[in-house]
């Protein structure tokens, strides 16, 4: 616990200068830097032993995606580069019959999940930051309902959690644990905007307030999903580069979900203006 009340004790300002203070291209370097050890850590615990430079292919795309778009880039050059990626794995898939190492479909498969789909999901944070005064602030929405949801679900959970959520899966998450995460990212997220409004911000409480409690449903169901590929493979974390942690994968993976969803219901309904 105290290891990993430090690890965030120094990140949160970190992350919340970079989003806040830093140039696009900074936040597209350090959401690079992300994406490409989440691909490096989703391939190495689920494919091992693949040929090296299946993974340089894929770490670079990983990389590439969010500076493309922190440089204004659309989302046609996105998709280019992941056509591209597939073009480059497939044409591994084919050379590979004429050596004696096989290049597999599920490895094609992983390094695209890894090295485009994720980071592509991902990148969506440099989009939202991209709107006009009020993307700074936005970017901030989907992180404290991610964090404010984990954190309210492990302290509710490891007080009053009773009944188990999904033990095959992930056997210390409880229901009480779950409903905890959902009030305690409903009420940070309408918090957060009374701090905006008393700054001289639009902002429509009910729609932030319901992003809060939708979105902790579906935070959690992205740290199920990375928890149950974890229980595929027989891993407990996808590294131990976050002390007390994990690795980028096991704190960042409900945002995968959360920054698509994010923007999407940013770009529907009023949130947040200036």
């Amino acid at each position: 616990m105290k290891v990993r009340i430090i690890t965030a004790a120094v990140g949160v300002p970190v992350l919340l200068a970079l989003i806040l203070f830093a140039p696009l291209w900074g936040m597209g370097i350090a959401i690079g830097a992300l994406c490409a050890v989440a691909a490096w850590e989703l391939m190495r615990c689920s494919l091992g032993e693949t040929p090296k430079r299946i993974y340089v292919s894929a770490i670079l795309c990983a990389f590439c995606l969010p500076m493309m778009f922190s440089f204004g880039l659309q989302m046609t050059a996105g998709v280019g580069a992941l056509l591209f990626l597939f073009f480059v794995l497939s044409l591994e898939l084919m050379i590979s019959f004429n050596g004696k190492r096989r290049i597999t479909l599920e490895m094609v498969a992983v390094s695209m999940l890894a090295g485009a789909v994720l980071p592509l999901m991902l990148s969506t944070l440099i989009r939202i930051a991209r709107v006009e005064d009020a993307g700074r602030v936005r970017v901030l929405v989907p992180l404290i309902v991610a964090f404010s949801s984990d954190a309210g679900a492990y302290f509710v959970g490891m007080k009053w959690g009773r009944r188990k959520l999904a033990p095959e899966i992930s056997p210390h998450k409880t229901l009480e644990g779950s409903l905890g995460g959902i009030v305690s990212s409903t009420a940070l997220s309408a918090v957060y905007g009374l701090i905006l409004m008393a700054r001289g911000y639009g902002v429509n409480l009910l729609t932030l307030a319901g992003f809060g409690l939708f979105g902790s449903l579906v935070s959690q169901l992205g740290d199920l999903t990375f928890s149950a590929f974890k229980r595929q493979y027989g891993i407990k974390d996808y590294s131990n580069l976050l002390p007390g942690h994990g690795g980028v994968l096991d704190r960042f993976d409900s945002m995968y979900y959360l920054a698509p969803l994010a923007e999407l219901w940013m770009f529907w309904l009023p949130v947040i203006w200036r």
